[in-house]
């Protein structure tokens, strides 16, 4: 898990908070609301509709979090090779934008246990609030008025960190569990562990091309 957990993990360091997160967040969660409400509709505002259109938004939302991960690694790789300016002002966004739609799955759960209380559908809905609130705000730091951080590179460092690996091991261990138990053969739960597999290599590529990097670097100098 060392891979999903660096200072750079979905951006720059010390870029600024802001609201305006621009159409490509407020995109991604649109097209999770409307796989939700397209199945809620197509089943007759059935529990089943609920079901599907919460199995939807969750398989959604693991493909924009498979993108969050690899988007700046991805970036600075080709930015190596195709000697381009680096910007990961989009990976920033993927990572709200998977905040935004995994929010939609959460409200796809919970509205059902609204009808029909359940505490574990409630406990789950609120843990799971709780980790992408975490994630949405420390991925860009608000600043005090006078410029400082509120959070330090540190504790940004461990926040994300651990929202990512939260998240890589619901999809991972979820994916083998489908794989590997008595169930009806579904090609996503393959595709999803693949794609969280590659997400780390494609990280664990980006550490391995920066501890190069500092290690010339300390060559030089020497």
């Amino acid at each position: 898990m060392v891979a999903l957990d660096n200072s750079a993990l979905f951006g720059e360091r010390h870029a600024r908070f802001r609201i305006t997160l621009a159409p490509l967040v407020g995109a991604i969660a649109l097209v999770a609301a409307m796989l939700v409400l397209g199945a809620i509709v197509f089943r007759g505002f059935s529990e089943n509709g609920f079901r599907l259109g919460s199995q939807l938004a969750w398989r959604y939302a693991s493909f924009v979090f498979f993108a969050a991960l690899v988007a700046g690694p991805a970036l600075r790789i080709a930015a190596r090779f195709a000697h381009a300016p680096l910007s990961e002002a989009v990976s920033r966004k993927l990572v709200w934008g998977f905040c935004a739609s995994y929010g939609v799955y959460l409200l796809s759960v919970f509205l059902p246990s609204v009808i029909q209380p359940s505490a574990g559908a409630t406990l789950m809905v609120l843990f799971g609030a709780g980790v992408v609130l975490v994630m949405a705000v420390a991925v860009a730091p608000l600043k005090r008025p006078g410029g400082k951080p509120i959070m330090s590179d540190k504790v940004r460092r461990v926040l994300l960190g651990g929202a990512a690996i939260y998240f890589w091991l619901c999809y991972a261990l979820m994916a083998l569990a489908r794989i590997s138990g008595p169930h009806r053969p579904d090609a996503f739960y393959g595709l999803s562990l693949s794609l969280m597999v590659l997400a780390l290599l494609v990280r664990y590529a980006d550490r391995w091309f920066a501890n190069r990097d500092e290690n010339h670097s300390q060559t030089a100098r020497v």
